[in-house]
C-alpha cells in the first residue's frame, strides 16, 4: 500500500513538473510572439506575413501566388479576362447544390460589389453542365456572372476540396487571400 501511496505521488510530481514545464514554453513562445508584433507594428518596413491557411483540405494557391487562370467563358459565352492589369478580381468557386454557396451568392446579389466596375466578379460552378446552372441562376434569380467547370480542372489548381471557396486578386492578379467560406457572414472573409 506505501509502495502504491510512493508511485502515486512521484507520478503527480512529474505530472505537476511537465505542466509547467510546458507552461513556461508556452509563456515565453507568446512573449517572442508578441515582441514580434509589437517590432512590426513600429517597424513600417516590416512586412506581415500572410497567415497560415486552417482549412481542412489541402490548398495549392497561397497569398501572393498569380491566379492560376488567364480567361474564362461565362454561361452567356462571353469571354472573361482574369489577367487584365489594374482590375480587382474576386473568383468563387462554388456548387449549386451546396447551402453554403446559395447564401454567399444571394448575399453577392444584394452586396454593392457587382456594382463595383473595379471589380471582375465571376462565380464558378464545380463538377456541373452549363444547362443545370443556367437553370440555378434563374430560379434564384442570380446576377454574379456564372462559369462551369465540368471536369473540376479549374478547382483542382486551387485546393483538393471544399465549397464555396472566395478568392480576391489584387490589381497585379496577385492572390490577395483565398478563404473557403461556409457559414453566415461570408462576405465578411471578403479581404482586399
Amino acid at each position: 500500500m506505501k509502495t502504491t501511496y510512493k508511485l502515486l505521488c512521484v507520478l503527480s510530481a512529474t505530472v505537476l513538473l511537465s505542466a509547467c514545464q510546458s507552461t513556461a514554453q508556452d509563456n515565453a513562445q507568446q512573449a517572442s510572439k508578441h515582441e514580434a508584433t509589437s517590432a512590426q507594428a513600429d517597424n513600417p518596413f516590416i512586412i506581415s506575413q500572410p497567415k497560415k491557411s486552417t482549412s481542412k483540405y489541402p490548398e495549392f494557391v497561397h497569398s501572393g501566388d498569380i491566379l492560376p487562370i488567364r480567361e474564362i467563358t461565362s454561361l452567356e459565352g462571353k469571354t472573361i479576362s482574369l489577367q487584365q492589369v489594374g482590375k480587382k478580381k474576386l473568383v468563387i468557386l462554388f456548387a449549386s447544390w451546396c447551402s453554403d454557396s446559395n447564401r454567399l451568392l444571394k448575399a453577392l446579389n444584394n452586396s454593392p460589389l457587382l456594382a463595383d466596375d473595379t471589380i471582375e466578379v465571376i462565380a464558378i460552378a464545380r463538377e456541373e453542365n452549363k444547362a443545370t446552372v443556367k437553370a440555378w441562376q434563374q430560379a434564384h434569380n442570380i446576377k454574379t456572372p456564372l462559369a462551369v467547370d465540368i471536369d473540376r480542372a479549374i478547382y483542382k489548381k486551387f485546393a483538393s476540396g471544399g465549397i464555396p471557396r472566395i478568392i480576391t486578386v489584387a490589381e497585379n492578379n496577385q492572390i490577395i487571400e483565398m478563404n473557403l467560406a461556409e457559414g453566415n457572414e461570408q462576405l465578411s472573409q471578403i479581404v482586399w
